[in-house]
């Protein structure tokens, strides 16, 4: 049987252009080498087609595939002499591989997704099945796979990603330091259905330090948005529909800051809800919570401080790595 760091993993990454990210090849390739200096068998492959590019909708990718497009079979020649000698092939977002070139490919196939539902139809759906294994990162898609008809689904966190987060932070710290923001968040207020929930917010705490596209205050670049995390007591959280699934949801707490995140029945799938985080169901609820707790600095410590600790341990790069390679592995033995 072979053990966790014997398995030889591609790791196939995305490389689109991204203003809030830096560079998004390096981001991963920084994130491969980490995995390396950990121990496992990990090398990297962009699945992009001319990056830095967006990944193909599934019709598009279908088109080119019927087509017998140059571009994409290049890239499916390469893929397949980097799988020389792999074991696994993971696709970390699950972009621009064809179901009928996947299900060829002589190794354990792993499609992971960060996407749903909102992406759904254009990226996951058509795929899922041709795969070994589908991870899907929303917790509260994990049965839609199932109803899709894909035989192995398990959830796996989005977790941290280097550089998303200050490694100087401890416990100590958060619990007995002081913050000088009331309440921080870097979200896109231009989305139609999430705009009026954070109109509401903005209405409710009109000094409170919210930015990005369609705020006032514009965006922050990504080492202010660090600085400004390392200063912020509590944490808003709003999806656009199921979840959670966002950076948010790790990076907050990772950041010493006390998370009040939405989907609350399934924020409690990934952490201890009025310990680590608190949940919300209603725009209404996120407010009042909000007021409470800047009105009760102790409890918010002591629950940022508990998320930091859960953050920290269950979901960084390493401890997500981890668990899914404990998942492949598990699926591997049984295939």
């Amino acid at each position: 049987m072979q053990t966790l760091n014997s398995v030889k993993i591609l790791y196939g990454y995305p490389y689109f252009p991204s203003n809030t990210y830096l560079d998004v090849e390096q981001s991963s390739l920084q994130y491969i080498r980490r995995l390396q200096n950990e121990g496992f068998d990990v090398e990297g492959f962009c699945l992009t087609l001319n990056p830095p590019a967006s990944c193909c909708t599934f019709p598009e990718m279908n088109i080119r595939w019927i087509l017998r497009d140059k571009t994409l079979l290049k890239m499916y020649e390469s893929l397949e002499k980097k799988l020389e000698g792999k074991d696994v092939l993971l696709n970390a977002s699950g972009i621009n591989l064809h179901p009928e070139f996947v299900s060829k490919l002589k190794v354990f196939t792993v499609f992971q997704c960060f996407d749903d539902p909102e992406s759904s139809n254009n990226l996951s759906r058509p795929v899922a099945r041709a795969y070994d294994l589908c991870l899907v990162g929303n917790i509260a898609e994990v049965d839609t796979y199932r109803n899709w008809g894909a035989s192995n689904v398990e959830w796996i966190p989005l977790g941290l990603f280097p550089g998303s987060y200050d490694t100087s932070l401890t416990y100590d710290m958060i619990l007995n330091g002081e913050r000088d923001i009331g309440l921080f968040m870097m979200i896109d207020r231009s989305i139609k259905v999430r705009k009026e929930r954070l109109n509401k917010l903005e209405n409710a705490f009109p000094n409170s330090h919210f930015y990005g596209k369609g705020w006032a205050r514009g965006y922050l670049s990504y080492e202010q948005e660090i600085n400004y995390l390392k200063r912020a007591r509590i944490g808003p959280n709003l999806h656009l529909s199921t979840g959670p699934i966002n950076f948010r949801t790790y990076y907050l707490p990772a950041n010493g800051v006390m998370q009040i995140c939405d989907n609350k029945s399934n924020l409690g799938k990934i952490y201890d809800l009025n310990k680590e985080v608190v949940g919300f169901d209603t725009v209404e609820e996120c407010i009042e919570l909000c007021q409470y707790y800047l009105a009760h600095d102790n409890e918010r410590k002591q629950i940022a401080a508990n998320g930091w600790k859960r953050a920290i341990a269950d979901y960084d790069e390493v401890a997500v790595f981890k668990r899914t390679m404990d998942i492949i592995q598990k699926y591997m033995e049984n295939s």
